[in-house]
C-alpha cells in the first residue's frame, strides 16, 4: 500500500475537473466512509477509480484535517476487502492547513 505521498495541485485539478463519474467519488470527510467503502468495492468490481476525501458533492475543495489516526482508518476499512489489493492513499493540500485525500483502485477484480 502506498500511503500518504503527495498528490500535486495540477494532479487534483485534473481529477475535479473530470468531476464524479464512473471512476470519480467526492467525500466531503472520512466520516462519510462506509459509503466510500462501498463506492471502492465499486471501483475495484469495474475500472478503478479515486475516491476524494475533503471535497463537496459540486467539486469544491475543502479539505479536512488528516492525522496519522485518519489514514490508519481508511487503511482498516480498506483491510476488510477480499481478494487483497493495490491502494493508493495521496494527500494534497487544501486551504487554512487542511488536506483532500485521494483513494485510489485498479479495478478488475473478481
Amino acid at each position: 500500500m502506498n500511503r500518504g505521498t503527495t498528490l500535486n495541485a495540477q494532479e487534483l485539478s485534473t481529477l475535479l475537473a473530470q468531476g464524479e463519474g464512473e471512476s470519480i467519488e467526492f467525500k466531503r470527510s472520512t466520516g462519510e466512509m462506509k459509503e466510500a467503502m462501498q463506492t471502492l468495492c465499486a471501483f475495484l468490481n469495474g475500472a478503478g477509480g479515486t475516491v476524494l476525501f475533503g471535497v463537496r458533492p459540486d467539486g469544491t475543495t475543502e479539505g479536512q484535517d488528516v492525522t496519522d489516526k485518519t489514514l490508519r482508518e481508511i487503511a482498516q476499512a480498506t483491510e476488510r476487502f477480499e481478494p487483497a489489493f493495490h491502494l493508493s492513499i495521496r494527500r494534497a493540500k487544501a486551504e487554512a492547513g487542511r488536506e483532500v485525500i485521494a483513494v485510489a483502485v485498479e479495478g478488475g477484480l473478481d
